[in-house]
Parts: C-alpha cells; sequence; structure tokens
C-alpha cells in the first residue's frame, strides 16, 4: 500500500488552525461566539505578510489575544457571528430587493417550514454540527421545545358551543399582551439567567421568536411591557409593514423601557389617549417609575363603537403589595375620566374596558382581589395586604392632596361632570406633558373641599346624591372586571405565565361589558417545568404571552 501525502495548502491549514484555536480558546479562556470566518481572514493576511507558516500562526495567535482583550472587537466577534444567523432568519434567500422582511403567518405549513428553518440555521450558524451525533441531537430537542410549546398553546373557546358574530352587529377584537424582556435589564441582571443557554439569550435571536409569535397570534391591539427604547424603531419594522400604528410610554426618570401598544390602524382609530405615570414626586408610596397607557378606540367604520383599552407594568417587589395598590388606584382613576359616557339613575354609565398586562402580583391576592371585587380594605393589613402583627397599614394610602378619592375617581373631574361645567383638572404630575402637580392655589376656591394636610379620614358632601372618601382605609372602582384567565386548569393546576423562584402567574387580561369567545391557553405549571428555562430557542422572552378575541357590539348609527 502507497503512503498517501495530503497537500497543504493555505486554506487548508487556515481551517486545522481556526478549528485548534476556536476549540483552545473556547475551553482556557471561556470565549464565547467566536466566529470562524475572521479566524481565516486574520490567518490569510498573516500568511501573505509573513516569510513562514509559523511565523503567519504566532502573528494570528497574537493579534486575536490582542483582539480579546479589546471589548469593541469582542463585540464585533459577537456581531459577526450574530447577523448571519439574522440574516437568514430575517430575509429569505429568494427574497428581491424590495421585499426585505418575510415573517411567518399563522397559516400551519408556514409555521411548520418557519420551524424547519429556524433548526437549520441554528445548526449551521451557532457552529453545533461538530458531529453528527451533537447536531442530531441539538436539532432534535429544538424540535421537541417548539412542538411541546406550541402543543400548550391552543386557542380555547368561552363555553361549549362556537359562536358565530354577525359582522353587522359586532366587531370582533383580538388582543394580546406580552412582556417581553428589555435586552438592558436581562443584561443587568445576570444572576436571574444563568442556568439559561446563552446563545438564546441574545437580542436578535429572541426578537425574531417574539416577533413571530406575536405576528402568528394576529391581534388587533398588542400590549407590550419591557420594550427597549433603543430598540424600538427596528422591532417597528415588521408591525408597520403588517398595518400596525402605535404607542410608546416610557418608564420615568430615565430608565430605558416601557410600554408599546400597536393597533390595527385600518380597524381602530385613537380618539383619545393617556401616559400615565405612577411616580409622584415626594410621595413615597407614589415614588417607584412604572408607567400605563390608557387609549380611547373607536371602530374606524363606525367611530360610535367605542372601547378603552390599558396595559400596565406594576411595581416587581414582592414584599410591596401596598404599593402596587396605590399604583393601582392611580391607574382606575385614569381609566376612569377616560371611559365615563354619563350618569344615569342607576349610577355613571362607561364604555366596554380590557386592562391588561404585568401585575407581579399572584391571583387571589388583595390588588387581584381589589381589581375583580370592587373594593378591599387595606388598614390594619401588612405590606403584603395580608393579615399580620406588625408594620401594619393605616387608613392613609395615597395622599389627599393629590385628590384621587378612595372610589378611584378625581375628585376635580368628579364636580366638574357633576355641574355639566367640563372635564376638571387633574392634580398629578407628568413629566412627558410637561404637566407639574397643581397647586391648591390653580383649582377653583369652592372645589377644594378636600384637605390635603391631613392624614384623618374625610367624607365630603358633593350634593345630596354623592359623596366621596379620602383616606378611609377602604378602596372601591365602578367597574365589573373578570379575568380571561381562570388560573387553574380543570383538573386544578395552577396556570403559570413566568417563573419568579417558581412558575406562577403575574400577567392578566381583564375585561368589562364585552363578550370575550375565545383564549390563548396558557400551561400549567407542571407542563413549564417540561420546558427549558425562559428565553430559550421556543420562547423568546421570561413571560408567556396572553390573548384573547372579545365580540364588541357596534352601535347604531345615529340618524341625521
Amino acid at each position: 500500500m502507497n503512503a498517501t501525502t495530503r497537500l497543504l495548502t493555505t486554506l487548508s491549514v487556515s481551517n486545522v488552525f481556526c478549528r485548534n484555536i476556536h476549540s483552545v480558546l473556547h475551553q482556557e479562556l471561556k470565549v464565547a461566539h467566536m466566529s470562524e470566518v475572521p479566524l481565516k481572514q486574520l490567518l490569510l493576511k498573516n500568511l501573505r505578510k509573513s516569510a513562514s507558516a509559523p511565523e503567519a500562526l504566532f502573528s494570528t495567535y497574537v493579534n486575536l489575544v490582542d483582539s480579546i482583550s479589546s471589548p469593541e472587537t469582542h463585540q464585533e466577534f459577537a456581531k459577526t457571528i450574530m447577523e448571519p444567523y439574522l440574516d437568514s432568519c430575517f430575509i429569505p434567500k429568494d427574497a428581491s430587493p424590495a421585499s426585505t422582511y418575510d415573517f411567518p403567518t399563522a397559516s400551519s405549513s408556514s409555521v411548520e417550514n418557519s420551524s424547519e428553518n429556524i433548526a437549520a440555521i441554528f445548526s449551521q450558524e451557532m457552529d453545533i454540527n461538530r458531529n453528527s451525533g451533537q447536531d442530531d441531537s441539538f436539532e432534535n430537542k429544538r424540535l421537541r421545545d417548539i412542538q411541546r410549546y406550541r402543543a400548550m398553546r391552543k386557542w380555547k373557546r368561552f363555553g361549549k358551543l362556537k359562536q358565530s358574530v354577525d359582522p353587522n352587529d359586532a366587531f370582533v377584537l383580538r388582543l394580546m399582551s406580552f412582556n417581553i424582556l428589555a435586552q438592558s435589564l436581562l443584561e443587568s441582571h445576570p444572576y436571574l439567567y444563568k442556568e439559561h443557554d446563552k446563545e438564546a439569550l441574545h437580542w436578535k435571536v429572541r426578537k425574531y421568536l417574539i416577533t413571530q409569535e406575536i405576528l402568528q397570534v394576529e391581534a388587533n391591539v398588542i400590549c407590550l411591557q419591557e420594550m427597549q427604547e433603543a430598540h424600538l424603531e427596528e422591532f417597528l419594522i415588521p408591525f408597520r409593514a403588517q398595518g400596525y400604528d402605535y404607542l410608546y410610554k416610557k418608564r420615568t426618570n430615565d430608565k430605558d423601557d416601557g410600554l408599546l401598544l400597536l393597533y390595527r390602524a385600518d380597524q381602530l382609530v385613537i380618539l383619545d389617549h393617556l401616559k400615565v405615570e405612577m411616580y409622584q414626586s415626594g410621595i413615597e408610596i407614589l415614588s417607584r417609575d412604572n408607567v400605563a397607557l390608557v387609549v380611547k378606540f373607536a371602530l374606524r367604520e363606525n367611530l360610535e363603537t367605542q372601547i378603552v383599552i390599558a396595559t400596565t407594568h406594576l411595581l416587581y417587589n414582592p414584599k410591596r403589595s401596598d404599593v402596587r395598590l396605590g399604583q393601582t388606584q392611580i391607574l382606575l382613576s385614569e381609566i376612569e375620566r377616560l371611559a365615563f359616557l354619563e350618569n344615569t339613575m342607576t349610577g355613571p354609565k362607561y364604555l366596554p374596558i380590557i386592562l391588561s398586562g404585568d401585575f407581579n402580583l399572584e391571583p387571589n391576592t388583595g390588588v387581584y382581589k381589589f381589581i375583580t371585587q370592587g373594593q378591599f380594605t387595606y388598614q390594619n393589613k401588612g405590606r403584603n395586604l395580608e393579615t399580620q402583627d406588625y408594620r401594619l397599614l393605616s387608613n392613609l394610602l395615597i395622599p389627599p392632596h393629590l385628590h384621587v378619592t378612595d372610589g378611584c375617581q378625581h375628585f376635580n373631574v368628579l364636580m366638574q361632570r357633576l355641574r355639566g361645567e367640563g372635564t376638571g383638572e387633574v392634580m398629578l404630575e407628568n413629566r412627558e406633558r410637561g404637566q407639574k402637580r397643581l397647586s391648591e392655589d390653580a383649582s377653583r376656591a369652592e372645589e377644594l373641599r378636600v384637605n390635603g394636610g391631613t392624614s384623618q379620614c374625610q367624607t365630603i358632601e358633593i350634593d345630596d346624591k354623592h359623596s366621596v372618601n379620602f383616606s378611609s382605609g377602604t378602596l372601591t372602582h365602578p367597574f365589573r372586571f373578570r379575568s380571561v384567565y381562570k388560573h387553574k386548569n380543570r383538573h386544578g393546576k395552577p396556570e403559570a405565565t413566568t417563573n419568579q423562584g417558581k412558575w406562577v402567574t403575574v400577567d392578566y387580561i381583564f375585561f368589562t361589558e364585552v363578550e370575550p369567545l375565545d383564549k390563548y391557553s396558557l400551561p400549567t405549571a407542571d407542563e413549564c417545568n417540561d420546558l427549558p428555562t425562559i428565553p430559550n430557542y421556543a420562547v423568546g422572552s421570561d413571560h408567556l404571552c396572553l390573548a384573547a378575541t372579545f365580540k364588541v357590539l357596534k352601535k347604531k348609527r345615529s340618524s341625521l
């Protein structure tokens, strides 16, 4: 048998060198996301400049070590390996120059095709196909994760019978709510994600999965929390292409994420909106930077058919349910003034309302009870709004000088409304609008019956039929909110939307005066334990999305 000698070429040397140096760097220096393409280019460049291959190899090694010590160059290496993957995600190979984005629709065939394409992209671009065993393991595992996750997320109708909707009588509104996890928050709290697959935490990887899941739901209104302002314009591109317009509200005091509300501009028109700031200077219970969006929509084809949609992201701190209660009081007072229609013999009448978001509270806890039951007594409860023997709350929650009543109404607005004299002034500050808190001198003297300097309970008689309370120790609101989700399946197993040390529900869609048709089912906590830690290659956020479809009755057009 004749011995065979392999011809060493520049390209083969570079291939061998790159494979070995890549392995050494990964094991010894723990440097991730290094692409072989720049290594090859660097080696070929040094081979052309050097007299010998050993000298070129040594120069390349020195250059590479120097580049690793430079954060800018390290970022460029990461960018080099991620961008080809993202180009494959967003730009089909046969796309024309005029057609840049090609997002999958909700059809089953396109969903399956996109899943296969993503699996192929991960195998090719993330350098995991070192041998067929590893490749099969990764691809099969990822496909199983996707299939398992999709099996958990099915549309389920309310009631046993499928309802038909006459488009002449009602409008079908589908709303989605999703905390998409701002990349800045992910990167500033790395200890929360130390068990995660680091490749799956890249924003461009997560953005594709998030965008895909949102567009597949085909909602008329999309409410997103933790939308990073720096990513907003790029994130909006595919939604604008699909006919969505938007409102955005960043959190206060230089926070870099906020709320994004997208809506189908060909179906809905905004009549009015409020960008609500929970932060009120000098008030401890309102010293956090949470915000809300409250929007009054009308059907474009029938402007008399209106609905109020609100979304928020309340404080996370598990120990401060009292803060979330105060934030909810502010939010409901803003919803109340935008949703109000008229006073009737049986009380005030309001537009239909849908309220969604990340409330950072579990079912049947204090704030949840307040929202769904319309009343809650906080006095003599602990800060967690549970019964305890120490640090009990007094009768005072929000100070009365804000003129927000214990019935979640703005006192000045209510006074003017009852007189038929306009909307009244709101005693809240709002930095985005340049609105400072109004002093008592700025309002008419007869409206200033509220003693803003006392913590004592106040009951103020407006007229023979109307009175309001401040600092009574009990909050009420006029709405009859129900939750789309029951929070347990038919076997009594708890549902989950995120993992906060354990799988729990903290995200909600509440509604009133509209009829639910179906909902996007949530998995149970036990089922979530079968998934890899989120975010992963099937789920792009650390929360699961919620969605529901409602029937909104159309108003009869006024006769001319």
